[in-house]
């Protein structure tokens, strides 16, 4: 009775599984296509940035938003896409970032002299010079991998200002002011470098680019280095601190290269 059991359940199971099998192979999947290729303009090749001129016009970048193509779904709709100007040092294959900037729903976006420069500046251009970039329109929709408008050359002359929060280094933990408020660090042109001077708690902090976590750093390993998504950094005792940050550049998808130090004193 036994034996007839166990085979006759071995066999409902057998079938059970035939008939998932069945089912997958006559599943039709939905697709999404995009219709057209990304595609960038700006309204200049050299911009001179001033803080006299801050309020003004530096450039407009435009560009041709993504259009889809569903097959096989009931209910199509346009996925959410996001759409960032991305500008590197001319020849670096964009492989370091100078800067990754959010142009919205598009299809244009026209940037102050102010706003461009915070951009830039706090990708460690240095203040005064002319600096050849590339540029480039990067769209990315749902878990696909990104697409890339043909590159555009612009050469940018900064000044130094403290960059936007959005565009700044910043302290976060609980060695700080806690996990949800952000030290905005003070940059210092002369280094290239990020500052901050106060008082700390003996606790775990990191440092984050943006007031968000796409761009992190932590402990690397050995003193004073860091990597991108590193262990939290510990303040051992209790007191004020004065802590400099040297990142690397971004990479492409937002990360942080390799190379970043801080020293805290």
């Amino acid at each position: 009775m036994k034996t007839w059991i166990t085979q006759t359940a071995a066999g409902m199971l057998a079938v059970a599984a035939l008939s998932l099998t069945a089912c997958k192979k006559d599943e039709v999947q939905a697709t999404l296509t995009p219709t057209n290729s990304v595609s960038l303009t700006s309204s200049t090749t050299n911009v001179v940035l001033t803080q006299a001129n801050a309020s003004n016009t530096a450039a407009t970048f435009t560009f041709t938003p993504l259009t889809f193509a569903w097959a096989n779904v009931d209910k199509p709709y346009n996925p959410a896409t996001t759409y960032t100007l991305q500008a590197a040092k001319q020849g670096t294959n964009f492989a370091n970032l100078v800067s990754s900037i959010d142009l919205g729903a598009g299809p244009s976006k026209t940037m102050t002299v102010s706003d461009l420069n915070s951009a830039l500046l706090g990708g460690g251009l240095p203040v005064g010079t002319a600096t050849p970039l590339d540029i480039r329109l990067k769209a990315v929709y749902a878990t696909n991998s990104p697409m890339y408008s043909s590159t555009l050359p612009l050469t940018a002359t900064v000044y130094c200002a403290q960059p936007a929060a959005s565009q700044a280094w910043s302290i976060i933990g609980a060695a700080a002011k806690g996990w949800s408020t952000d030290v905005i660090m003070t940059y210092d042109c002369t280094q290239n470098a990020y500052t901050y001077t106060g008082p700390f708690v003996a606790d775990e902090y990191k440092f984050r680019y943006g007031g968000a976590w796409a761009a992190n750093l932590g402990d690397a390993g050995s003193a004073g280095t860091l990597k991108q998504g590193g262990d939290n950094l510990k303040i051992t005792k209790a007191g004020t601190y004065t802590i400099t940050l040297k990142p690397a550049g971004l990479k492409g998808d937002g990360t942080v290269n390799d190379g970043s130090t801080f020293t805290i004193k």
